[in-house]
């Protein structure tokens, strides 16, 4: 392949991701002004975080971290906060162009064709390192690509959470991380620190992610290599490659590490979910989500359990439910191995630890962490089949055949204690796992981990495409090359979902313009992230702050009587004695809320804004509910 032929590949690539993003986002580029994708709380807050990344970086220059105007009076730290600087930065430069919810719109959608090309990048290089010729290592490592972007995983994340849609990094750092290990030019270390900055800009538990994955396959390497305790292991550049990559990726996130630091204790309130609330069931690696475009010809048992991981384990977090692995990627993946994948035995467990850690503290099958010891015993009988073929040494049989015999005889007649049915918890390596690697203990989220998992099945399944081209490559080079383009169809098709969500942004009612033209000092208190969303446009300071996770400093606010009746919380209206009466009145006046902006209209709330509080209402309609205070 000509350079000039190599340097064209790049804007065609970027090209297909264009389409295929459209495709798989559909109607989100139809719909890019008056609609924001997803709709959710988290859409209204990321919405906000584009606007206030512009004012607090270009037009009012500040410290971009604590928002003075949220939770006001006080102000709200945003340090261990999803605030993804590196994708609401480019409110900075988006905004003066074009309405907030476009410019979230194309961030969003920037972010799947970025992330299918930065895969490509990595997956083509895996390939040619391996010996593919370019123009098929460039097709096939299309299809390895897509299965990464265009995960379950991605599109379901996509819906409501702007930082961990933000996936271009993971890839592009590991194209730099191998390319340091194996040709050690400084560009590339250069290059690696800068994708690991980028990366912790967009999320902080990705940064976690790329320096366990980048642990985890150095160690790997240098076990096959010899002893990881020995005299001769430093000596082993590797190692120190891999040291350097660790010293430089670390110097490079020391600016925004120190803060998270300094304001790490008291450790922040978990106030949306803790440590190990969400995880991966079994079956749901191979049944489709409730958003996937198959939900709807499936059998109705098959959509009943996935309706169930919503209602019963995810609340309402439909997005954690992005498990999916697909049914013919896999055997995609299978059919690699089979062939040969350089390292693929690595590949291979990487994916599949990480799914395991993805299943969280205790094993679910069917929606049931108390299962029957005969699972266990079938998990201990394959990890002794497996783990000698893994290590290629001779297989126990006489153990294992007892081992199997035990099986049977397990699943033949059920194993009981005092009569009844013996159930137990299986334990999986995520709880010690949490308490081991640091920041897990503190909300970390077991489920994501099957992030990795998409990330080495897209390996897996660009050496599929190439192997598959390979051999029709024997006829012609060309049809080799289509061959390997055809097997990107398959994850193409089984990660499809339904439409995406487009719900029409709000009209603000005339009250808002009197708000906002009403001179300050002017206050206003509200009830959720709407109320955050708005200030965007009257820019009043608000009550409210949709956080990741409250700093303590914030919390005597958060739980007065005040502010707990104005998100509508019903502990909030018992009985109000005339001396706390008048302590909330005197709060208001001295603080300057003169407005109160509701987003739900219920009987007791207004009672008490009108009577406890002294409010009138001066606005009411479908959308909004807004009082004066005096």
């Amino acid at each position: 392949m000509s350079p000039l032929a190599r340097r064209a590949l790049h804007p065609l690539v970027l090209g297909v991701f264009v389409l295929l993003s459209a495709f798989h986002t559909w109607p989100l580029v139809s719909h890019l002004k008056g609609y924001v994708l997803g709709g959710r709380e988290d859409v209204y807050m990321n919405m906000w975080h584009l606007g206030w990344m512009r004012q607090a970086v270009w037009l009012q220059p500040q410290n971009p971290f604590f928002a003075p105007l949220l939770h006001w009076p006080l102000g709200a730290e945003l340090y261990w906060h999803t605030l993804s600087p590196a994708k609401t930065l480019w409110g900075v430069v988006l905004l003066p162009w074009m309405p907030v919810e476009t410019a979230y719109n194309v961030v969003m959608f920037g972010s799947f064709v970025l992330t299918g090309y930065t895969s490509w990048l990595l997956l083509r290089y895996l390939l040619e390192r391996a010996g593919h010729g370019p123009w098929l290592a460039a097709a096939a490592a299309l299809a390895g690509a897509c299965v990464f972007d265009f995960s379950r995983y991605h599109l379901l994340h996509a819906t409501a959470h702007l930082n961990l849609s933000a996936l271009e990094g993971l890839p592009l750092y590991l194209y730099c991380f191998f390319r340091w290990l194996d040709e050690g030019r400084r560009r590339w270390l250069a290059g690696l620190a800068a994708c690991a900055l980028y990366v912790l800009l967009c999320d902080y538990y990705y940064l976690v992610y790329i320096a366990l994955f980048s642990l985890l396959w150095v160690v790997a390497e240098r076990w096959k290599r010899g002893p990881l305790v020995s005299l001769d292991t430093w000596k082993d550049p590797l190692v120190r490659r891999a040291a350097a990559a660790g010293l430089a990726a670390g110097l490079a996130c020391v600016p925004p590490i120190v803060p998270l630091l300094l304001h790490a204790f008291p450790a922040p309130l978990q106030i949306h979910h803790g440590d190990s609330d969400y995880f991966a069931d079994l079956y749901a690696f191979f049944i489709p989500d409730t958003q996937s475009a198959w939900m709807v010809s499936l059998p109705a048992k098959v959509r009943e359990f996935s309706l169930d991981i919503v209602r019963t384990k995810m609340s309402t977090n439909a997005e954690e439910t992005g498990t999916f692995l697909g049914w013919v990627t896999p055997l995609l993946a299978a059919f690699a191995l089979w062939r040969g994948v350089p390292d693929g035995r690595r590949w291979l467990g990487l994916g599949l630890g990480f799914a395991v850690l993805s299943m969280g503290t205790v094993l679910n099958i069917g929606m049931e962490d108390r299962l029957s010891p005969v699972v266990l015993l079938l998990g201990i009988t394959l990890g002794v089949a497996l783990v000698p073929a893994w290590r290629e040494r001779v297989w126990r049989r006489d153990v294992l055949l007892l081992l199997a015999i035990a099986v049977y005889l397990s699943w033949a007649e059920p194993l009981t204690a005092f009569g009844q049915p013996l159930k137990v918890q299986i334990p999986l390596p995520y709880v010690v796992f949490k308490h081991v690697v640091p920041l897990f203990s503190r909300g970390g989220m077991p489920v994501r981990f099957v992030l990795l998992t998409m990330l080495s099945l897209a390996v897996l399944v660009a050496f599929a495409a190439a192997h598959a081209g390979a051999w029709a490559s024997r006829w012609d080079a060309r049809l080799g090359v289509a061959v390997a383009l055809a097997v990107a169809v398959v994850p193409n098709v089984e990660y499809r979902g339904l439409l995406m969500s487009m719900p029409p942004v709000p009209q603000l009612p005339p009250v808002f313009e009197e708000i906002r033209d009403a001179p300050m000092p002017v206050a206003v208190l509200t009830d959720n992230v709407q109320g955050q969303w708005e200030q965007l446009f009257h820019g009043k300071p608000v009550s409210y702050a949709r956080l990741s996770r409250l700093p303590v400093r914030e919390s005597a606010l958060v739980d007065s009587r005040l502010i707990r009746a104005a998100e509508g919380m019903r502990s909030a209206f018992t009985p109000v004695p005339p001396e706390e009466r008048e302590e909330m009145r005197r709060f208001l006046k001295e603080h300057h809320f003169k407005w109160y902006v509701t987003h739900l209209f219920h009987p007791v709330r207004h009672r008490f804004i009108e009577e406890e509080l002294g409010g009138e209402l001066v606005h009411r309609d479908g959308y909004v509910t807004v009082y004066r205070f005096h």
